[in-house]
């Protein structure tokens, strides 16, 4: 369902005429959404500042949380999905600064510096004229945004078909207990090969990815404020406890921490 406070952009704004280089809005919304498979031409900044946004592209899985930034190079077909309300911006960079950036997704932990110029930005992007205060802003932004570290936490998928159906079928049931032996059955392969080439094609042991695809299906549950017990169960932990240090291992908050977090936003120092 379409929320009518939602705004989020699946083509690519026009040119601002004094900053060619930068431009975009804020994003608001009150309820689920999900955009079909779209790309766009300029590399797209999206900043949540309240709620959990998860972004697909064809070999990777993100979640961005609060006071996170995702980067998306252009040309990366992608899909997203959020998870009840959420607040945030996004920015599109076209080719004259973007070639300096990754050219991969990577996502970000941003600064209070940042989150305060992506506001600002975000509200003036489609002036007509750039003052040369706000010119000065946005080369300090995009100064403080290639100077913050990058991390790899996305969800990479297997390329191979074999683990291809494996993969998919674990992402549509996280909380399905068959073991490797059955997994590797499924894809045809000894279990001894099928973990071999999990781990050459995804850079990630099994048990490992299983868990990380888990823990980031529980986050989009908490985000939409399902109960904690019910998340635990939904994504195959029969302990509590298991599931808790699990999520704070991965994510570095207990599981009813990050569901506070994603309603009230970032406000952790940073």
């Amino acid at each position: 369902m379409h929320a009518k406070s939602f705004y989020f952009l699946l083509e690519d704004p026009p040119p601002s005429c004094g900053l060619p280089w930068l431009s975009g809005s804020p994003v608001r919304q009150t309820n689920r959404r999900t955009t079909d498979l779209h790309v766009h031409e300029r590399g797209q900044i999206f900043v949540v500042e309240s709620g959990v946004m998860a972004v697909m592209t064809q070999s990777s899985y993100w979640l961005i949380g609060p006071g996170q930034l995702l980067w998306l190079p252009p040309g990366f077909v992608h899909e997203a999905r959020s998870h009840g309300a959420i607040t945030g911006w996004s920015l599109y960079i076209t080719a004259e600064r973007y070639y300096s950036v990754s050219h991969k997704p990577f996502l970000i932990d941003c600064t209070r510096l940042l989150m305060a110029q992506v506001e600002r930005l975000s509200q003036n992007a489609k002036e007509a004229v750039w003052q040369d205060s706000l010119t000065r802003l946005a080369e300090s932004f995009w100064d403080e945004f290639l100077s913050i570290p990058h991390h790899s936490v996305s969800l990479p998928f297997p390329e191979d078909a074999r683990l291809k159906r494996v993969a998919e079928a674990l992402s549509a049931t996280p909380a399905d207990p068959r073991g490797q032996q059955e997994w590797a059955d499924m894809a045809g392969m000894s279990l001894r090969s099928f973990i071999r080439h999990f781990t050459a094609d995804t850079g990630m042991q099994f048990s490992a990815w299983r868990q990380r695809l888990r823990i980031l299906n529980a986050q989009e549950r908490l985000a939409r404020r399902e109960r904690v017990t019910d998340v635990a169960a939904a994504v195959g932990y029969e302990s509590l406890g298991a599931f808790a240090a699990a999520f704070r291992k991965n994510t570095g908050y207990s599981p009813s921490a990050y569901a506070q977090r994603c309603r009230a936003g970032a406000t952790d120092p940073m």
